[in-house]
């Protein structure tokens, strides 16, 4: 009996032992964060606005970390391929992913049957940028206003077509919004991405597009596709001869996208407090913030908490409008 109560006892203290290793070790790890390279998984090609925003943000990293942080493109499926490879992947930071309102809000509310839960399975790091939207349209088409696309349509139904970066992207649940408001019928023709799309309506393959300015702008400046509206509230800097798309006449068609920094629930907290001031002070940084400018986008900074709530937020206010506009799959 004494020889047993000795075995449970030296077997109780090894347990106590370990898990106080375990609990040094855990910190002592994340101090040490990053020990190799880490790779920033994108659910959408290169070229679309989430990978220019993610390379450029990597860039910076890598020479303030002083280790190699990697852009891996896994696209499809409005983001959420690469999303569910994030949210499985194991919670040591050598696993992130610039999430976006599509993976993270809209697309639970489409697709049946998603592997993760946007609300659970990450753990948010940063807000990096607000991501205005521009309506452009292919020069075969004629159309110089919103009234000329929606006159069309109405005269005759599923006559235009539209472009979309995918089922469930922000940039569908914009047209599912323009279509709705002004009681239309068109043509949806989904991608996987701008590139794709946008080289489409300049073939005059197809007719209009409602996506990222990012992606857009560079096709509207040098004349292969023609700005038609933006999906703000005011008119942006960069294109201030654009109407809104309430000065279209559709006021109820407003939106946009975020962008921000996310790794697998369960990341340990120095990791977590690490990443989000070095990504914060890149935000800062002037340079920066006009590279992001330049291209069409707005800097948003968020921690992590204020990070989550708007991704709690938004979650709850695209499934309002996904149920609103009746958007499906296609």
């Amino acid at each position: 009996m004494q020889h047993m109560i000795r075995r449970r006892g030296l077997a109780t203290a090894g347990t106590a032992l370990i898990a106080t290793l375990l609990s040094r070790a855990g910190p002592a790890r994340a101090e040490g964060w990053p020990q190799r390279p880490v790779t920033i998984i994108i659910g959408f090609p290169p070229g679309t606005a989430t990978d220019s925003v993610g390379r450029l943000l990597a860039d910076r990293l890598s020479q303030r970390l002083g280790q190699r942080f990697l852009i891996e493109n896994r696209s499809g499926q409005g983001g959420s391929i690469g999303a569910t490879a994030v949210a499985r992947a194991a919670p040591d930071g050598y696993t992130l992913t610039i999430g976006a309102s599509a993976p993270q809000a809209i697309n639970p509310h489409i697709y049946p049957d998603l592997p993760y839960d946007p609300r659970k399975d990450f753990t948010p790091i940063q807000q990096l940028v607000q991501l205005p939207y521009l309506l452009v349209a292919g020069n075969h088409t004629g159309f110089s206003s919103l009234g000329d696309i929606v006159a069309k349509a109405r005269a005759q139904p599923g006559a235009v077509s539209y472009a979309t970066t995918g089922n469930g992207t922000t940039s569908q649940l914009l047209m599912a919004m323009l279509i709705k408001e002004a009681g239309l019928q068109m043509t949806h023709v989904p991608y996987r991405g701008t590139a794709q799309s946008l080289t489409d309506i300049v073939a005059g393959r197809v007719d209009v597009t409602f996506d990222t300015m990012i992606g857009t702008l560079p096709f509207a400046q040098d004349g292969r596709v023609r700005a038609i509206a933006v999906g703000t509230k005011q008119r942006v800097p960069n294109v201030p001869n654009v109407p809104t798309t309430a000065e279209g006449g559709l006021p109820g068609v407003q939106g946009g996208a975020w962008l921000g920094m996310l790794a697998p629930a369960g990341v340990p907290g120095p990791i977590v407090q690490r990443l989000s001031t070095e990504v914060a002070q890149i935000l800062e940084d002037a340079a920066f913030r006009k590279a992001i400018m330049d291209m069409g986008a707005v800097v948003d900074p968020a921690g992590p908490e204020a990070f989550a709530k708007v991704v709690r937020d938004d979650y709850d206010r695209w499934g309002e409008i996904v149920r609103v506009t009746g958007t499906k799959l296609e």
